[in-house]
């Protein structure tokens, strides 16, 4: 196996084979029951609560009929119990979990022995220990006590498309996994959460480890020229005093360039968008099942709602009432009223699996679905799915253009963009970056696409995609990455704002930097960067296997948000 992609952070290397014989991901009937069902119904299928909405969990244990149980398995009860497409639980599987489950408790399956125990946590460094020695043959007991899905996969599972490697499924909060380590001595394993991949933990075999280093860059001087309005930034792990999970929004002055507002919300706060007429702004909580509503006018929390296992990112229909949250621990995208939060009931359910980034455009809605490297296409009227179309691997940002006629999605292990025509739902280019592709967005004048790729943010001209030939289809020539500019560790998500006096900048988060980064984009054949506006830091000094983590910048957004037929 010879796949390139570039690390969380920069430079480049080559995933290859494992030393001793590659595994396979082991999901027998009682291990699916113990990361899964069992969290909820009871390891022995008797019953209990919910760990997403707090619900009664029913008994299951002697579940007698097929249809129903597979039913219930496939379409889930959102948001209380997510849904399992046939990509996590496959039909064989489906069909020997009945059987478990209706044999329950006389087909109870008892936890095995363990050498040692890993603890999975919803804040950083997430593995605890985050690196561990074994001896060839022990066993390691995973232990999710997070408030949501975190699944335990070695990082080769995901880099060959399950081709090699182990994968634990989705582990619920309270679910445990068992892993016995036969690699040979000298093996070193990374393992990482296929849902929230910053999480990361390494198991060695027979041999010792070095810790990460901490190293903080040095912000550039802000910006000279001011910019028009706010820009509300996620920094996903940092702490506040007094708050037991992590989580900060801050709001930046761009007039002035200053972090002015800094408001402590949820539980790990990723993606963050504008309400109808700016005056709501939503934000998932990635590590819960939670999102958080705060009125831009205040800077405060007006509540905080159930939504479903994992909400990833959330768009809007600019004008509407609706957001669009991508419930990426299922396989379905979540309509709510942005009046009352109410949950719709027709939310649309997509054959990828695992969406994550999620676009609105022109009466559609675009999904990329991580875990299955797809890119999906939604009716949003109607809320039904339209067609799926396999991108590169696991993808994360997706974007459309106003008109609804081209998608853009980047795939992260690929250090690519695909463009997608929406129209006649394929993919007419991958465009290779020099680093991880994660948000995408198409300027306003839909023109160019901005994308962060860590370590660079990158402008990609798509213009002479434009041409429409008289059947509908695309004449597709070319497109080009114009240039990459330096900014910083963990590029992340990328947003426009107006610049004083005319002109636009392109605003850009970073995972593994403790500063928002600006680049002017007036002349896009010519950006350039403009300076970095430094975060208020609650806590320095803190460092995971991906970098630091003082901050985590994931989301990011303008207030007011500039759509772009507006």
């Amino acid at each position: 196996m010879n796949k390139r992609f570039t690390p969380l952070i920069a430079g480049t290397f080559a995933i290859t084979a494992l030393t001793g014989a590659a595994l396979a991901a082991d999901k027998t009937p009682e291990t699916i029951f113990r990361a899964n069902c069992g969290t909820c119904h009871g390891q022995k299928g008797a019953g209990g609560t919910s760990w997403i909405n707090t619900q009664a969990a029913p008994k299951i244990a002697g579940y007698m009929s097929r249809m129903m149980f597979q039913s219930h398995v496939r379409n889930g009860f959102p948001p209380q119990m997510p849904a399992f497409p046939s990509q996590e639980i496959n039909s064989t599987e489906l069909t020997n979990l009945f059987q478990y489950v209706r044999g329950l408790p006389g087909s109870y399956v008892a936890e095995p022995t363990a050498q040692y125990t890993v603890t999975v946590t919803d804040e950083d460094p997430w593995y605890n220990p985050m690196q561990l020695t074994v001896n060839k043959g022990q066993t390691v007991k995973f232990v999710n006590t997070g408030k949501t899905y975190h699944p335990v996969t070695q990082i080769d599972y995901v880099a060959t498309r399950g081709a090699s490697g182990t994968d634990s499924g989705q582990l619920g909060a309270n679910g445990v996994y068992y892993r016995t380590f036969s690699e040979a001595a000298g093996s070193k394993l990374t393992f990482l959460c296929k849902i929230h991949p910053y999480m990361r933990g390494e198991v060695y075999v027979g041999t010792s480890f070095t810790p990460p280093a901490y190293h903080a860059d040095t912000p550039a001087a802000r910006p000279a020229t001011a910019g028009v309005g706010e820009v509300w930034y996620n920094a996903q792990w940092q702490d506040w005093p007094g708050k037991a999970k992590d989580g900060v929004v801050h709001v930046f002055n761009a007039a002035t360039w200053t972090d002015a507002y800094q408001i402590p919300v949820g539980n790990n706060p990723h993606n963050i968008w504008m309400g109808k007429g700016n005056t709501k702004a939503l934000t998932t909580n990635w590590y819960d099942n939670t999102v958080s509503v705060m009125d831009t006018a205040t800077k405060t929390v007006i509540g905080d709602y159930v939504v479903g296992a994992a909400p990833a990112h959330v768009t809007s229909d600019w004008a509407g009432n609706n957001w669009y949250l991508s419930i990426e621990a299922s396989y379905y995208v979540q309509p709510a009223a942005q009046s009352n939060m109410a949950l719709g009931t027709n939310r649309a359910f997509v054959s990828g699996y695992g969406p994550h980034g999620i676009w609105y455009c022109n009466g559609k809605l675009v999904s990329a679905n991580t875990f299955d490297n797809t890119f999906s296409i939604i009716n949003a009227s109607t809320m039904t799915h339209v067609a799926t179309v396999p991108i590169g691997l696991y993808p994360l940002g997706a974007s459309c253009n106003s008109a609804g006629t081209l998608g853009a999605a980047g795939n992260y292990l690929d250090a690519t963009v695909s463009i997608v025509d929406l129209v006649n739902k394929a993919v007419l280019r991958n465009v290779a970056l020099p680093g991880n592709s994660v948000q995408v967005p198409f300027t306003p004048d839909d023109k160019y696409i901005v994308a962060a790729n860590s370590p660079y943010t990158s402008v990609i001209d798509v213009q002479k995609a434009t041409a429409k030939n008289p059947d509908g289809t695309w004449t597709y020539t070319d497109a080009q990455v114009i240039a990459s500019v330096w900014t910083g560790k963990g590029a992340h998500g990328v947003a426009f704002l107006p610049k004083q006096g005319g002109g636009q900048y392109a605003v850009v988060s970073h995972k593994y930097e403790n500063y928002m980064s600006v680049v002017d984009i007036s002349v896009p054949m010519s950006p350039v960067k403009a300076g970095d506006v430094p975060l208020v830091t609650t806590t320095t000094g803190r460092v995971a296997i991906v970098g630091i983590t003082d901050t985590g910048g994931n989301a990011i957004a303008t207030n007011p948000n500039p759509a772009p037929w507006q």
